[in-house]
């Protein structure tokens, strides 16, 4: 299980350690142009901005992605990068789906997300999966074949919040999701000490079914349990 309260040092790229200038998001420009933002995109960027900050972020910190993760609320891993201009490690917790010996993750709000822009300037990060942690190197696929395979199943494991793309990945066809998310960014997290395999706690794992046991037997319980204390106060009063 995953201990680490804070965030262990991350070692710069070559580029970032030699004070290259920033990178510029510009591969992102040969991807279908995103949409215009409407103040529904806004206030649900700024949603997810303060869900994840105080709830995701410490709850996949303190080890406890493996319990959250299901193919209805989807599966979340947290991304380590280095701030452009700060240096400062960011935290920000992701969807993502395992194939072809990486994690795949999508900058969902476009090429202007902070996370990915920092990524693109140093892209040696660091990624915390339910059950393990590891470096690796984040590198923006463009090819139209990779993103055909990855962007669908991607999609699928994001479960519900998927259907914010704009279409409902529960009964979508894969051109329909490919056309949503024409202009999405990409992202391969590919581990520096080889080929990754998924895990039981995964997308696509079957682990989820005896923690989501665990975690309704235990609601059961205290629920039971208060309901009992409130009859009790109410028999004595």
């Amino acid at each position: 299980m995953h201990t680490t309260m804070t965030p262990p040092e991350i070692v710069p790229s070559p580029a970032k350690a030699a004070g290259a200038a920033e990178s510029p998001p510009a591969a992102a420009t040969t991807l279908a142009p995103p949409p215009a933002p409407t103040e529904a995109s806004r206030r649900t960027h700024e949603v997810f901005r303060k869900v994840n900050r105080w709830s995701m972020v410490p709850l996949l910190r303190a080890g406890l992605g493996p319990w959250l993760g299901t193919p209805i609320g989807g599966y979340m891993l947290l991304l380590r990068v280095h701030g452009r201009k700060s240096g400062v490690v960011r935290e920000t917790p992701l969807s993502y789906f395992v194939a072809e010996g990486a994690a795949w993750v999508c900058a969902g709000f476009g090429p202007t997300t902070q996370w990915y822009r920092n990524m693109l300037a140093d892209p040696a990060v660091e990624v915390v999966l339910p059950g393990r942690t590891f470096a690796a190197i984040a590198e923006e696929v463009l090819d139209p074949e990779v993103r055909r395979r990855i962007i669908p199943a991607l999609v699928h494991a994001v479960g519900l919040p998927g259907a914010l793309g704009g279409v409902d990945p529960r009964h979508a066809t894969d051109e329909q999701i490919l056309e949503a998310y024409g202009w999405v960014p990409l992202i391969r997290l590919r581990p520096f000490e080889g080929p990754l395999a998924a895990g039981p706690d995964d997308p696509g794992g079957t682990a989820w079914i005896w923690r989501q046991v665990v975690v309704l037997g235990l609601i059961v319980i205290v629920a039971r349990w208060t309901l009992g204390g409130v009859r009790r106060m109410l028999g004595r009063g």
